[in-house]
């Protein structure tokens, strides 16, 4: 289920909520630089995520998104292999980062923060499991992009109910 909460300090900003089908959620918001971020509420316990087919609409949304990478992946820093976006953090060198895994199987979803473990490559504190998508100076921009779409898609020209059967997203 995805549904949006205004953000109080941020007047007309909203922040989304992914929560899967074992009720564990993941935020979307849009950061003071306009990145976008993705974070687990609870990355020490929770860092795998499922969706599948009983969320009709999320379920869709991720459909869409993994199809529109599949069409725009850069194909010299590709982000698709096989059934799996694999997304680098961007607000860290590649070897510090963070990564999202995506995995399309069959009926569902796996989505999987995967936190960079080595502490001895950390030049500063990280945020839990964080993952940016940067809008200036992305390694993937034609990628970057498609998240950004489907986030500012759901949280500024969706209303969650009368957008649960719109097959055009991406």
């Amino acid at each position: 289920m995805i549904t949006k909460q205004p953000r109080p300090e941020h007047q007309g900003c909203y922040d989304l909520t992914v929560t899967d089908r074992d009720g564990k959620s993941f935020i979307m918001t849009v950061g003071g630089n306009f990145d976008l971020y993705w974070l687990p509420e609870n990355h020490k316990e929770n860092r795998t995520f499922g969706i599948d087919r009983e969320d009709e609409f999320t379920f869709n949304i991720f459909e869409q998104l993994f199809d529109a990478v599949g069409k725009k992946d850069d194909k010299y820093r590709p982000v698709l292999q096989d059934n799996t976006i694999k997304f680098i953090s961007e607000d860290w060198p590649e070897e510090e980062a963070n990564h999202l895994l995506i995995t399309r199987e069959k009926d569902s979803f796996q989505i999987d923060f995967v936190q960079n473990e080595d502490k001895e490559s950390w030049t500063y504190p990280h945020r839990g499991c964080a993952i940016c998508f940067c809008n200036s100076g992305s390694r993937v921009p034609k990628v970057e992009s498609l998240f950004m779409r489907m986030f500012n898609y759901l949280a500024y020209e969706c209303d969650m109910v009368q957008c649960e059967h719109d097959d055009n997203v991406m």
